[in-house]
C-alpha cells in the first residue's frame, strides 16, 4: 500500500513533500524548530543545604547578597593615643604624654598639636646599643642625637649644661673662701647632674634596644621645672640670713 498524497492540514488541498507553505490557503506546512531546552546543571554547580549544627563553606558564603548575611558589620577605628574616661574622651601628647581634653587642639603643658597624632612616625636610626651608651656618657643627649630623637636630646644637652654650668659658676665664685651656705645648692646641681647623666646613658641604650626610655619626655620637663624651683627656694633659703645680717 502506498503512502498517501500528503495535503494541507488546514483546507486539504494536496501539497508537495518538501513544500514550506499551503498554495491554497498559505498555511505554514512546515514549523520551526523548537529551542533545546536548557542543559541541567551539573551536580558540582548544585550545592545542597549543609545539615543543621555543620558551618557553611566560605564559598558560599562568599556567594550571599550582603541583605542574606545577617546584620552589617560596624567598622571601628583604633587611633593610637585617643583615650575614653570616666570623664570623657582624651587625646594623649605623643610629645610629653599629657592626657588633653578632645576640645583643646594643642597639648596643655608642651603646646604639641592635636595634629601629631596622625602623623607618620619617624624611623629610628638602628644604633648599636653599647655606641648609644657611649655617647650618651660623653654628654647627655648624644645618643638620643644619634637615635633620631633630636628634640629629646636638645633638652638634655641644655639642661646638663644649665646644671653644670651653675655649679661651676658657684666653685669659682666661692674659690678659696670655700662654699660656706652655697654648699647645698653646689651638691643640688652636682647631684642632678650626675643622675641626668647615668639616666641619659641608660635611656639612650633601651631606646637602641627597642625598649622603653625609663624617662620619657614629660617626665624629663617636670623634672626640670622641680629642680629650677628647687634651686630657687634653697638660693632664696641661702641669701635671706645675709640679707638681715647687713
Amino acid at each position: 500500500m502506498s503512502d498517501p498524497e500528503p495535503r494541507c492540514p488546514n483546507c486539504g488541498a494536496l501539497v508537495s513533500a518538501d513544500a514550506d507553505w499551503c498554495g491554497q490557503c498559505f498555511e505554514r506546512l512546515r514549523h520551526a524548530p523548537e529551542p533545546p531546552l536548557a542543559p541541567a546543571m551539573a551536580a558540582a554547580d548544585v550545592m545542597p543545604e549543609p545539615a543543621e549544627g555543620t558551618p557553611e563553606p566560605a564559598d558560599r558564603a562568599l556567594a550571599r547578597e550582603p541583605s542574606d548575611i545577617g546584620p552589617s558589620f560596624r567598622m571601628t577605628v583604633d587611633v593610637t593615643g585617643i583615650e575614653a574616661t570616666e570623664s570623657g574622651t582624651v587625646w594623649i601628647c605623643p610629645g610629653c604624654e599629657q592626657k588633653n581634653p578632645m576640645a583643646l587642639s594643642t597639648c596643655s603643658v608642651c603646646g604639641t598639636p592635636f595634629a601629631r597624632l596622625f602623623e607618620e612616625p619617624e624611623t629610628t636610626p638602628h644604633v648599636e646599643p653599647g655606641r648609644a651608651l657611649a655617647l650618651s656618657l660623653v654628654l647627655p643627649g648624644l645618643g638620643h642625637w644619634k637615635l633620631g630623637r633630636k628634640g629629646d636630646a636638645v633638652a638634655r644637652i641644655v639642661l646638663v649644661v644649665w646644671v653644670v654650668g651653675a655649679a661651676l659658676a658657684l666653685a669659682v665664685a666661692r674659690s678659696g673662701k670655700g662654699l660656706g651656705p652655697l654648699a647645698s645648692l653646689f651638691l643640688l646641681f652636682i647631684g642632678s647632674a650626675l643622675i641626668l647623666w647615668l639616666v641619659s646613658a641608660l635611656d639612650a641604650y633601651r631606646i637602641a634596644s627597642d625598649e622603653r626610655p625609663l624617662v620619657s619626655a614629660r617626665m624629663l620637663l617636670w623634672a626640670s621645672a622641680g629642680l629650677i624651683v628647687a634651686s630657687t627656694v634653697l638660693a632664696t633659703l641661702i641669701a635671706l640670713p645675709a640679707a638681715r645680717g647687713q
